[in-house]
């Protein structure tokens, strides 16, 4: 009897600490990385506290202790974070009203596999002209050729965009000019690029369309990205077995991690003074390289609903590139639409192509 009684405080202890770390990860959304950044990792964390605290409900509830609460009572407050990372959504007819309806893509290429000696193109074009976007937000895109004979006139063309913008970012590369692209069939106006402060090798730019008479913002952006290298990447696919070796890798993962959240924190504050002082509604669409349980994401999204979380189902992880995949591409929109279709497309890229259908 006083070991069951001893093992049962073992349990709870665990228990204890697994509410804890929970609830952590709530706080993770509003608690800045630049003020403390690691507290990020118990937002990366996320799901894996969810399900430890789901089989701490279950071993409790099977033997009717009403310790059962306290891991359920931590769930429920963060109800709106599980739903922002996992749904199960039904699909709906997308027939109906289709002249209220707006299609939007997002995509990061991955420089259309340049660097790995790929180009991957004509894969995206074939697979733009079968879902018809009417905006289509990319990021990471390799501007090759001349004025009137570049990447992006060869795809307007080649998927019949009546208007296209592309701004590249001066970051020294030999080949092309690196960027970010709004295509579109409404005509982009207003044209700009929110000016982060900082040396960074990402950006945002935006654009307004009009549709029924009322003025919206595109934002498309790229967050700070971690720049991991060849080596990093190798790391988490095999561990060396030299134990200083593990050590010198983890360090200059956890440093490029800590850079990153540092710098991306500043990317947000500098999106949100815009927003804030913004008159007229507006999306939010792109790479924002962190996952739902995250300060960018709760940040960016306010007053916003997610094409995700209205019409997808499932995790819906968007990055499937070597390191742990979360899913850090979105399209957020205005209230007044309501969400009809959500899916997800994996091409050759490291992250998948996601495509949602609005109705306003």
């Amino acid at each position: 009897m006083i070991v069951i009684k001893f093992l049962k405080k073992i349990v709870f202890s665990f228990n204890v600490i697994a509410i804890v770390l929970l609830l952590g990860s709530y706080a993770s959304t509003v608690i800045s990385p630049k003020d403390f950044w690691p507290i990020v990792f118990l937002g990366l964390a996320f799901p894996f506290l969810i399900l430890i605290n789901l089989v701490f409900v279950i071993v409790w509830g099977l033997r009717f202790n009403r310790r059962a609460l306290y891991s359920g009572i931590a769930l429920l407050i963060g109800y709106s974070y599980i739903q922002h990372t996992v749904q199960f959504n039904l699909e709906r007819s997308s027939e109906e009203n289709k002249d209220q309806q707006l299609k939007i893509v997002s995509y990061n290429t991955a420089l259309f596999g340049y660097y790995q000696s790929k180009w991957y193109v004509s894969e995206m074009v074939e697979e733009i002209n079968e879902l018809k976007p009417d905006i289509f937000c990319v990021q990471e895109f390799l501007n090759l050729g001349d004025r009137g004979n570049t990447t992006l006139d060869s795809i307007k063309q080649a998927c019949a965009f009546k208007y296209a913008y592309f701004e590249n970012l001066n970051d020294g590369r030999k080949k092309g000019r690196y960027g970010i692209a709004i295509l579109s069939n409404y005509e982009l106006k207003n044209k700009g690029i929110v000016k982060f402060n900082h040396s960074t090798g990402n950006m945002c730019i935006y654009a307004d369309i009009a549709i029924n008479s009322t003025t919206y913002r595109i934002y498309n952006l790229h967050l700070q990205s971690f720049r991991f290298k060849k080596k990093d990447f190798q790391f988490a696919e095999k561990l060396p077995e030299d134990n200083n070796e593990k050590l010198s890798q983890s360090k200059n993962i956890i440093l490029r991690m800590k850079r990153a959240y540092t710098k991306r924190a500043e990317q947000v504050h500098d999106l949100k003074e815009q927003f804030d002082a913004l008159q007229i509604p507006y999306f939010v669409i792109g790479d924002f390289n962190d996952p739902p349980v995250s300060y960018a994401y709760q940040a960016l999204s306010k007053n916003l609903k997610d094409a995700f979380v209205e019409r997808g189902s499932g995790f819906g992880k968007t990055y499937i590139g070597a390191m742990p995949n979360f899913r850090i591409d979105y399209i957020l929109y205005p209230k007044n639409f309501e969400g009809v279709a959500y899916k997800s497309h994996e091409l050759q890229s490291d992250h998948k192509m996601v495509e949602t259908t609005i109705q306003y």
